[in-house]
């Protein structure tokens, strides 16, 4: 008797990745791989191993340690070789001539930005770094001077090294390093030893990536398949293509607070693992209006579906209702116990769940109704101490942490996080080229057998894609793309009707169900029924992808489940929903 692994038809190990392919394990001489697109660096995220979610990053630098390239000098000298962090002989000692003297590159960046580097005193204790913002860090003792950055960090490393960080929010149009002495410039010599400089976008440093002649990327790059561990089991997530309307998705300025309250950036570890995350500080006044709004997502749809999620995460306060302003849009949670409590009358659906280390992403769908100007009247939070909604002063010390801050337009669910670090966001379709000749075993289907196919893909071309239902009689059954309409003939008489406008989906992901019931076929686009024509007496039930008069090979599907039984049309249209 064979083991399940030799039974096995294919075999996929989730780690067995890299950029645009996961490989099968069987069959191994490729016909299984999976050839992976999604498109966009930092767009895409996904939650590892650890529990944690991990990003795409990239250092926006040239010549990241290469410091007489791309980077110019005033009244400095730069000579390599030196004694390194990271025990080599990488390091730069950085000498000053005349007072002021400093290396620099130029670019241009705006939005939320982290400037760091590795640095050790030599003749100078202290570095400056400046931006649009400047900093001074005492590489003497590991703290940290002046500076009127957003936030800045000094770690020790060892052996008197330090990774020094500065972060901003502002165009940036050249970044300078200068060897000081404490909060002056002044001095006609000094040196200080330097390694591994990099801009990142986001609220703190990521790992250090070496760059040359271009930026590099790291961590979830556009092509890789996102192997997620959100569910404590691997799974591959393939997601349609979303966008986050929020600009600033991290930084608490984007949420205008009222004078009931007070907020933070970089104040707790985040579902990330690092420390980005916001605080928001109810006031020792006396009222129920504790609140944070925002009117930086614009132009939203009156009458259009959205869905809000943010992480949150108590910090003395177990009541938090997000969504809308004037109380419609939103959803009511208690996070001391993980529950929702209430939707407002606008809202459609809300839920709360668990994402570990006391953090709970919460999320709200509703109907956008009110509007102030072009932008959304209220997408934030409103914190209580009960439930019941009472007036309360805070203490100023009691809080709610804050992540991730995500609205979505034409949603029903929230997807993935799509982090945002100055402007809004788009997550590409995500696709596997597959074989799709023969797309199931529905040849096997008889006139009296039951059973549905369900098949995500995205519409290349509006004329000549489509799906065949093949009858074994040899006449063609078809559901297609043509100009304007879907359909599905028998014996060339049209069954279903118009159906919807082919170009509303064109270059988008689409999901069909067909479900079969004895000779009764029906039809479900994107969560909706769109009706049941019969099959005639004798004939099998056959799915093929077509290109033209030609069998497709390969296509852009990105999931085809079969389903050995006919679903019930809740079950299909809650397949289908996109």
């Amino acid at each position: 008797m064979s083991t399940a692994l030799e039974a096995a038809s294919l075999i996929m190990i989730p780690t067995s990745y890299s950029d645009g392919l996961l490989a099968s394990v069987k069959p191994n001489d490729g016909a299984g791989d999976f050839t992976f697109s999604r498109g966009s660096n930092i767009s895409a995220t996904r939650v590892n191993a650890d529990g944690n979610i991990e990003k795409g990053y990239e250092n926006l630098l040239l010549q990241s340690n290469n410091f007489s390239t791309t980077w110019f000098n005033s009244n400095s000298t730069e000579t390599s070789g030196q004694g390194g962090y990271d025990g080599s002989s990488d390091a730069w000692l950085i000498s000053k001539s005349a007072a002021g003297g400093y290396i620099g590159q130029n670019i241009s960046q705006s939005g939320v930005q982290t400037f760091s580097i590795y640095a050790k005193a030599n003749d100078s204790d202290y570095m400056s770094v400046i931006g649009s913002a400047y900093q001074v860090f005492n590489l003497s003792n590991g703290t940290l001077g002046v500076g009127n950055a957003i936030d800045a960090k000094i770690e020790s490393i060892g052996s008197g090294w330090y990774r020094c960080s500065m972060t901003e929010n502002a165009s940036i149009t050249r970044v300078r390093i200068f060897p000081v002495e404490a909060n002056s410039s002044s001095a006609t010599s000094g040196s200080i030893y330097i390694q591994d400089a990099m801009l990142n976008q986001g609220l703190v440093a990521y790992p250090y990536v070496e760059t040359t002649t271009a930026p590099v990327a790291a961590g979830i790059l556009e092509d890789t398949p996102r192997i997620d561990f959100s569910g404590g089991n691997q799974s591959l997530l393939l997601e349609p293509s979303r966008t986050n309307l929020f600009p600033q998705s991290e930084l608490s300025s984007i949420l205008d607070s009222s004078p009931n309250l007070t907020k933070a950036d970089n104040a707790a570890l985040s579902p990330e693992g690092v420390q980005n995350a916001m605080e928001f500080i109810p006031s020792t006044a006396f009222t129920n209006a504790h609140y944070c709004i925002t009117t930086a997502a614009n132009n939203l749809i009156a009458g259009a579906k959205y869905t809000f999620s943010a992480y949150v995460k108590p910090n003395g306060f177990n009541y938090v209702q997000v969504g809308g302003y004037y109380g419609n849009e939103t959803a009511f949670f208690n996070l001391s116990t993980g529950t929702l409590i209430s939707l407002a009358s606008n809202a459609s659906s809300g839920n709360i769940s668990s994402v570990g280390n006391g953090w709970y992403r919460c999320d709200v769908t509703y109907t956008f109704q009110n509007a102030i100007g072009n932008f959304v009247s209220y997408a934030g939070f409103k914190i209580y101490e009960d439930e019941a909604k009472s007036y309360y002063s805070g203490d100023g010390v009691k809080s709610i942490y804050a992540y991730g801050l995500q609205l979505e337009q034409d949603a029903t669910y929230p997807t993935s996080y799509i982090p945002t670090y100055g402007v809004s966001q788009t997550r590409l379709d995500e696709y596997n080229a597959m074989n799709v000749g023969v797309v199931g075993t529905f040849s096997t289907l008889t006139s009296g057998e039951s059973g549905t196919a369900f098949i995500e893909t995205k519409i290349e071309s509006l004329v000549n894609n489509r799906f065949n239902l093949i009858s074994n009689g040899g006449s063609l059954n078809w559901f297609y793309q043509g100009n304007n309409f879907y359909a599905y003939r028998t014996g060339g008489v049209l069954q279903w009707g118009l159906l919807p406008n082919v170009s509303t989906f064109e270059g988008t992901s689409v999901k069909f169900a067909f479900k079969k019931a004895g000779l009764d076929v029906t039809l479900f686009i994107n969560g909706q029924n769109y009706g049941t024509n019969s099959l005639q007496v004798g004939q099998d039930f056959s799915l093929y992808y077509r290109y033209l008069s030609t069998y497709l090979t390969s296509q852009s599907v990105s999931k085809y489940i079969e389903f050995p039984t006919a679903l019930s049309d809740e079950e299909c249209i809650t397949l289908t929903t996109i």
